[in-house]
């Protein structure tokens, strides 16, 4: 896409009621979208056959260029990036989605990060007595293996996902049912907790959009999609875990279903995917490994120490001249940084994963590559 037809683009998808369905008929009724986007809107709205109430609202934005200029601004003021097939922060999974949006708000490194597999992790939002300790412990483990934990940020199952990864030093992706700047409530904390240890959210959804029941299972497809593998470790009858169970199945994404005792409700659903032969069990962290693919980790090398140099940041350069002396653990760089605490030490490892110059290999032990 040029520069025109991407700020047309966008412009078009943050008009409230504008779809994928409207987005294509503006392209068919009324010519190219670069070509739209100096034009007032009102010499082109009446050839597209909006759907509900995005007629008036596209009609009250004087132009698709000022659209732009607005959704740009907004965007810049709560740190958020747009990207679109092909630019670093747009995960490539999402690629071959025949339903994939045109674009995503993106808060974080995105796909930046370096190449890795990926393993969805979903189930309810009350989940039963222990469970979510369970589950987090699962993530844990599986982060501190290499794979990247990918989930909703709901709470329940889908939190204990994200701080198990964050617990591993791992990275994490959520992919939200709101816009980025209408984060729910009970969302808040774990998604603080993410950017700040170098995770990202991701939203289909423009600048001011609410949640809502269809929003949420918008998103699932996107959780799935992005991911090498999806675990449903949870999911009753009605689950919205169900649906990211089947929107993987569609896109031939390897499903596991973490077994539940029979008479648990609430596991009924996950339970019926084992035993219809829609999903592999999962019993131990092997199982998920296989399943993505992942034989250790798979973050591409750092190009150059001069080029580390310029990047890092002054606590993930310490670190880094630490680990060219051999691996070390935590611990143990904690007590050989005393300028670092554990939270900037935290930080500092995560930026050097992410970036590919060290290697988490479990056990909270890292290694320069």
């Amino acid at each position: 896409m040029n520069t025109a037809e991407r700020r047309a683009t966008a412009a078009l998808w943050s008009i409230r009621g504008v779809g994928p369905v409207t987005l294509r008929e503006v392209s068919a009724r009324a010519g190219p979208v670069a070509e739209l986007l100096e034009r007032p809107v009102e010499r082109w709205a009446s050839l597209v056959p909006w759907r509900g109430d995005a007629y008036e609202h596209a009609r009250t934005i004087g132009s698709l260029a000022k659209q732009a200029d607005w959704l740009e601004a907004r965007c810049r003021s709560i740190a958020v990036e747009i990207a679109f097939a092909g630019d670093p922060a747009w995960p490539s999974q999402l690629d071959s989605l025949a339903d994939a949006p045109p674009l995503l708000f993106v808060r974080g490194r995105g796909a930046r990060a370096p190449a890795r597999r990926r393993l969805a992790i979903v189930g309810p939002r009350y989940p039963e007595g222990g469970a979510a300790q369970r589950l987090l412990d699962i993530a844990t483990e599986a982060a501190g293996a290499g794979l990247g934990i990918v989930s909703g940020a709901a709470i329940g199952i889908d939190q204990a996902a994200h701080r198990g990864a964050l617990a591993a030093r791992g990275e994490t992706w959520a992919f939200m049912g709101s816009a980025l700047d209408e984060i729910d409530s009970p969302q808040e904390s774990i998604v603080a907790q993410m950017l700040d240890q170098c995770g990202t959210i991701f939203s289909e959804f423009p600048p001011g959009f609410r949640s809502n029941r269809n929003s949420f299972t918008l998103r699932n497809r996107l959780i799935s999609g992005a991911s090498d593998a999806v675990l449903i470790f949870r999911a009753g009858v009605k689950s919205g875990a169900l649906h990211t169970a089947t929107a993987a199945l569609a896109q031939g994404r390897p499903l596991l279903a973490t077994p539940g005792d029979p008479w648990n409700e609430g596991a009924v659903g996950s339970n019926r995917l084992l035993n219809e032969g829609k999903a592999q069990a999962h019993v131990g962290l092997g199982d998920l490994l296989r399943a993505a693919g992942l034989e250790g980790s798979l973050s591409p090398t750092a190009t150059s120490e001069s080029q580390v140099q310029a990047t890092f940041s002054e606590a993930g350069r310490s670190v880094l001249r630490l680990l060219q002396r051999g691996s070390s653990d935590f611990e143990t760089m904690l007590g050989s940084l005393p300028a670092l605490d554990s939270g900037q030490l935290a930080a500092a490892l995560v930026e050097l994963e992410v970036e590919g110059a060290v290697m988490h290999k479990g056990g909270r032990r890292y290694e320069k590559r």
